[in-house]
């Protein structure tokens, strides 16, 4: 019977090591139920707590003097909630029995009760030293680094896992964790092993939908979405993605209904009104497209994403004069935004006005020389992101152990690049050591040439940034980035001629192929918020 109603529950019986009669395992897991109903894990940690109170044999509880166990008297003052006295009995005990793991499981409970997690993590850990696969201890340090944001989390919850593979609760945390790794293959699969664990959780359940839309199962989100959306209709996220979902799922009519309370608001923020415009144009109802976005600049006039959008709105709908003058409005706000003066640079273009195109786009390369033409083409995408230098080591051995792979040299350039150092250091001259070597092994890879006319565009050597960047187009005629860089170089030199060509030339590639980075950052989900659990 017990087995039936409690499937999930019935594991480590001896969690103290001590055997519980039948109805003590029905009362644990009893309150675990209740637990779960009462939406607690705060409940991990007071399921913890009851697992301890209840793992005394009656013997223990009924029967003073030498016989009564160490814990008995921490598991006393545990259940009446007095957690100063279990820590002083847990105190005491210790003295005696150190190495108790038992003991150092039931202060860090007596710890967690008062609300002090370092402390409580502490005594976790002790336990752990002393038996590193005991149960309680790791269920509770997972929690507490879970709730954390600790990575070491992780770790401690495939342990329990291996114990307990079919407990929800870890799984949902571990699909939580996963989800903000950005490794969502593996959070659906555990999400859907913890869906009970979640059912009644917004933030997990939120989580869990934006992995389904990353995996492309986008009628599979809906669901999970709306049941989110059902618990928390104020939460902004949701809300924004389970739109997303829509409009991906070919339903951008019932997106728009799902934003419609959040448009409406006073308090409508910017995101859920260029996510709304993106819809709405894509429907071809550009008058509220433009309606939108109008509101979002006035509302956010420093939000760089509303005046981009605007422009490629103009752009599409070949109103290039409204767009620039958006964009001047833009730069009086952010005259330090490279992609206001990229964009900008585009819309001259198309009208024919090179000289001004030209000054934007050096304007914007001095500013940021990271900017990607094709990356901003659209004036839409946000500036790349640039990594950091913490695998620069990882590449440095590897272009060392592989010396005549033109990729790794390339991958070791870049990766230096980066790093932005100035011409003259060891490091820019391994930058450029490397970029070189990666484009004699292989003439063929665009990217390397188009980095070495970025360093050498930089470092003021003209002809070599014209040599790589036309090197680049005789492989990709097409290659956006090397007609960005020849145009920015030939205005430093005596053969502006060609530039007028090449604008031309750059904007109908533009004009002629649709950036995946636009679309990326027109899908682009909205991050949940991490919790204290994902079950809370």
């Amino acid at each position: 019977m017990l087995e039936r109603r409690y499937p999930s529950c019935l594991y480590n019986l001896d969690i103290l090591g001590i055997t519980k009669p039948a109805v003590v395992t029905m009362l644990k897991c009893e309150a675990q139920r209740m637990g779960r109903e009462a939406n607690a894990l705060r409940g991990y940690a007071l399921v913890l707590l009851l697992f301890a109170m209840l793992s005394i044999p009656y013997s223990f509880a009924s029967q003073p003097g030498p016989e009564r166990s160490p814990v008995a008297d921490v598991v006393t003052a545990l259940r009446a909630r007095n957690f100063d006295e279990a820590l002083t009995q847990s105190a005491a005990a210790l003295k005696t029995s150190p190495g108790d793991k038992r003991l150092w499981a039931l202060r860090a409970m007596a710890y967690a009760g008062k609300g002090e997690d370092s402390l409580a993590l502490g005594s976790y850990q002790h336990a752990l030293k002393l038996d590193g696969a005991y149960l309680p201890a790791l269920e509770g340090a997972a929690q507490i680094q879970f709730k954390r944001g600790s990575p070491e989390a992780k770790h401690l919850l495939l342990e329990v896992l291996r114990q307990r593979p079919d407990d929800e609760t870890s799984h949902a945390m571990l699909g939580f964790m996963e989800y903000r790794e950005h490794d969502c293959e593996h959070a659906v699969a555990d999400f859907q092993k913890g869906l009970q664990a979640v059912v009644r959780q917004p933030n997990a359940l939120g989580a869990y939908g934006a992995c389904l839309v990353i995996e492309g199962r986008y009628q599979d989100s809906l669901q999970i979405f709306e049941r989110a959306l059902a618990l928390a209709p104020d939460m902004e996220e949701l809300r924004l993605n389970y739109a997303v979902a829509q409009w991906k799922a070919d339903r951008p009519q019932e997106a728009l209904a799902t934003l419609q309370p959040a448009i409406e608001s006073t308090s409508a923020t910017a995101s859920t009104l260029l996510l709304a415009a993106n819809i709405y144009e894509s429907t071809n109802d550009t008058s509220h497209a433009v309606e939108l976005i109008r509101r979002a600049i006035l509302q956010s006039p420093k939000d760089v994403e509303a005046y981009l959008d605007f422009a490629s709105l103009c752009y599409d709908h070949g109103s290039m004069q409204v767009g620039i003058d958006y964009l001047n409005a833009g730069l009086t706000q952010l005259p330090r935004e490279g992609r206001l003066y990229l964009a900008r640079g585009i819309l001259y273009a198309q009208l024919g006005k090179f000289r001004e195109a030209t000054a934007d786009f050096d304007i914007a390369n001095r500013i940021d020389p990271n900017l990607s033409f094709p990356g901003v083409a659209e004036g839409l995408v946000e500036s790349q992101e640039h990594k950091s230098g913490e695998a620069l080591s990882s590449f440095r051995a590897a272009a060392k152990a592989h010396p005549n792979d033109a990729l790794t040299q390339y991958l070791f350039a870049e990766a230096l690049s980066e790093e932005g150092k100035s011409p003259g250091t060891p490091e820019y001259k391994e930058e450029v050591a490397a970029a070189e070597r990666a484009a004699r092994l292989d003439p063929k890879m665009v990217a390397a040439h188009d980095l070495l006319a970025k360093i050498y565009l930089q470092d003021g050597r003209s002809q070599l940034a014209i040599k790589e960047s036309r090197a680049a187009l005789s492989v990709d005629p097409q290659d956006q980035q090397a007609l960005y860089h020849l145009i920015l170089t030939l205005r430093k030199t005596d053969q502006k001629e060609e530039i007028p060509q090449l604008l031309e030339q750059l904007t109908k590639l533009r004009a002629n192929t649709k950036s995946e980075a636009v679309q990326h950052r027109r899908y682009k989900l909205e991050e949940m918020p991490v919790t204290s659990s994902p079950t809370q």
